[in-house]
């Protein structure tokens, strides 16, 4: 019988997580699909705002003060968010794309945090470190130039045949990615601040038209446009992370060309731009929330159905004997509080072994499913709860019952089973049946405690027993 428990309760695990399984990959599915169409509307959107604004992006529109520290500050803690969940996702999983892409965040809050330092009237006139006329427009440079590099890098690393070949090792590449971009971030930025800037000039005054025409402003173009592409290609926005990140990247891009449109600082374009780095700053950042709060409600589901099974019998889905351990103490103190009766059933199956051995262990299974969902039918109250003590014995817990009520319930018992009809190994036209000890607790005169409520159930069961079967005996001490 225990073998056979066993089997059943693998078969049902099995069963629930395959359930499980299958209901998590429709989910994700329409996740994916839902969010293809959502990012689809926001890239259009992009797409369609920065083509009305390309015209009179150069349109000047004066400066802002607090618009450029808001700004920076905004993309500085969105992108070191961003950075952090990426590592916690990647520690979890272990994909290097994760830790790569963790690496191009953190980049990029370095690059920004240094720009904000060093801008012209923000901290100072003339901007901190030592920053030259060209510093700021050489970050914005090595900012979104270094952003797409870090992204294609991480996108290598999402290729299946090298995440599949030696995954400790891309791992650890992935990690190291991620550890050496503030470190370059910090270089690149010591090379466009330190002594007024050590790059070649990109500005003239104001104007940013010898950026427009220079080498720089076609490499930081070009590595966009790959990044986007590779995004696609490569992921084939399969999931929402890649999804997302698509339309991030779509935002860097339209960044860098209002950016390049706008020539000059404090323009329409100049302005527009810095919002969709806010965006693309912000878009994965709110996609990564999305998904922890996602994982934690699937951990509280997973927690509540755990917690269910755990009290539950995995053959006959009534409560088990951990749970009735468990809970009928607090029944009896309640019952001590409220100063109320409380009834104790123990049920045996009659001549069981012999059932079994004459028809089988799964036909005995069969049998034990059909008794205790039957035995259910005349526990209509909340509180009156069944569970399986062991074996073929069922216990029944009647809070705010005495003797009569009890005997009542044992009598609907006796005839529920005896009605299903099964028929017992003495004879095919007897039913199975089932005997029934009863055991009252009363606070007002009572005095032991659980183990004796449980022995006296136990000694009127097998008094039902030595009486026939099939007939329910409460206990009484004078007939011991």
């Amino acid at each position: 019988m225990a073998k056979a428990t066993r089997v059943n309760h693998c078969d049902e695990r099995q069963k629930i997580w395959g359930s499980v399984n299958g209901l998590n990959q429709i989910t994700r599915e329409l996740s994916v699909r839902g969010s293809r169409w959502a990012a689809a509307a926001v890239a259009a959107l992009i797409a369609i705002a920065t083509a009305l604004l390309l015209p009179a992006s150069d349109h000047p529109l004066g400066e802002v003060k607090p618009f450029l520290p808001m700004f920076a500050t905004t993309v500085f803690i969105t992108e070191y968010l961003t950075g952090y969940l990426l590592f916690t996702h990647f520690r979890s999983t272990r994909e290097p794309f994760l830790a790569a892409l963790s690496g191009a965040s953190f980049f990029v809050a370095v690059m920004v945090a240094v720009q904000l330092l060093i801008f012209p009237g923000v901290f100072s006139e003339t901007g901190l470190l030592g920053a030259g006329p060209q510093s700021a427009v050489w970050l914005w440079v090595l900012w979104h130039g270094g952003y797409a590099a870090f992204v294609l890098m991480a996108l290598v690393l999402r290729l299946p045949k090298l995440t599949r070949a030696r995954e400790a090792m891309w791992s650890r590449f992935g990690l190291v990615v991620m550890m050496i971009a503030p470190a370059v971030a910090a270089l690149l930025a010591y090379l466009a601040v330190a002594d007024g800037g050590r790059l070649p000039p990109l500005i003239v005054g104001a104007s940013y038209s010898k950026l427009v025409h220079s080498p720089a402003a076609a490499v930081v173009v070009a590595l966009n446009v790959l990044a986007l592409l590779a995004c696609v290609f490569v992921t084939r926005l399969r999931d929402v992370l890649s999804v997302w990140l698509a339309v991030a990247l779509v935002a860097s891009l339209a960044d860098v060309i209002l950016t390049l449109s706008a020539a000059s600082r404090f323009s329409l374009g100049w302005y527009a731009a810095r919002c969709l780095s806010v965006l693309s700053a912000s878009t994965v950042l709110g996609v990564l929330v999305w998904q922890t709060s996602s994982l934690y409600r699937q951990l509280a589901i997973a927690h509540q159905a755990l917690a269910e099974r755990s009290v539950h019998d995995a053959l006959t889905g009534v409560y088990n004997r951990g749970y009735f351990n468990e809970q009928f103490p607090r029944d009896i103190r309640r019952a001590q509080r409220e100063n109320a009766p409380l009834a104790l059933l123990i049920a045996d199956v009659d001549h069981f072994k012999s059932y079994n051995d004459t028809f089988g262990h799964p036909q005995g299974d069969a049998c034990l499913k059909a008794i205790a969902n039957a035995m259910q039918k005349p526990l209509h109250r909340p509180a009156d709860y069944l569970a399986r003590y062991g074996g073929e014995e069922f216990v029944i817990v009647l809070p705010l019952t005495d003797a009569t009520g009890a005997l009542h319930i044992a009598d609907s018992l006796l005839g529920t089973v005896a009605r299903l009809g099964i028929p017992s190994a003495q004879a095919k036209d007897r039913p199975v049946t089932i005997s029934i000890g009863v055991s009252t607790f009363n606070p007002a005169t009572d005095t032991h405690g659980i183990d004796e409520i449980i022995h006296r159930a136990d000694t009127a069961l097998y008094q039902a027993k030595n009486g026939g079967r099939n007939a329910a005996v409460v206990f009484n001490p004078y007939r011991v």
